[in-house]
């Protein structure tokens, strides 16, 4: 494995077990958007949320102003269910006790990621260096070079940690590694046709990911 001095960290499938509630303010948005197929399982996510997230829903027919829209409304309606999603625990431990500098990059607004977050006796402000969340109006890769700039980090010492396949796309243009998990909103069979440099499982493979990165604190 290479050595790595900076971590970015995508949240809503990541840290955030926050899936299910997804998938339920799509299917509701389907009253608006009908031709947006129902979503039950990540595999369904894959096909929805395929591609660039902000590409994605032209397959079924919706315009740039609709694709807006949705997104706003999605995002929207998951920052007020904020409280009721739970973090992944166990990634947050290890998050918490990895010693490199760790971004937050994401699509949730900020509010919503510290909510989740204060659920964990792990977190403290420390946790992250900064969160790049969805009210900076920017994308992911936008986010990721902002980032770099800021931390003056090189590009071939920084891995992304994300679970979507727009998320290989979004590191690919910059370019930056990315490790992708199969726990989240993608299958890993999906997420394995995007040729990521890492594949993790399963949480407990994440948090196995975490301790060989880097020298962890002493509890």
């Amino acid at each position: 494995m290479k050595k790595y001095r900076l971590l970015f960290l995508d949240f809503d499938g990541v840290i955030s077990n926050s899936l299910q509630i997804c998938m339920e303010e799509i299917n509701r948005l389907r009253a608006r958007f009908p031709s947006i197929p129902e979503v039950k399982t990540n595999e369904d996510m894959a096909r929805v949320y395929s591609v660039e997230l902000r590409h994605s829903l032209y397959t079924f027919g919706l315009s740039d102003e609709e694709t807006r829209e949705f997104f706003d409304c999605h995002s929207s309606a998951m920052n007020q269910r904020a409280a009721e999603v739970e973090p992944f625990h166990e990634a947050v431990r290890a998050l918490a006790n990895c010693t490199l500098p760790k971004v937050i990059i994401t699509s949730s607004y900020s509010e919503a990621v510290f909510a989740i977050l204060r659920k964990c006796e792990e977190f403290d402000e420390t946790f992250a260096q900064s969160v790049y969340g969805r009210e900076q109006r920017k994308t992911k890769t936008e986010k990721i070079r902002s980032a770099l700039t800021l931390f003056n980090a090189e590009v071939s010492s920084t891995l992304y940690v994300g679970d979507l396949a727009s998320d290989v796309l979004y590191c690919r243009d910059v370019p930056v590694d990315i490790a992708c998990v199969g726990y989240g909103y993608h299958p890993s069979s999906y997420l394995k046709k995007f040729s990521p440099e890492y594949i993790l499982e399963t949480v407990e493979d994440f948090v196995a990911f975490l301790q060989n990165l880097s020298p962890t604190q002493q509890p």
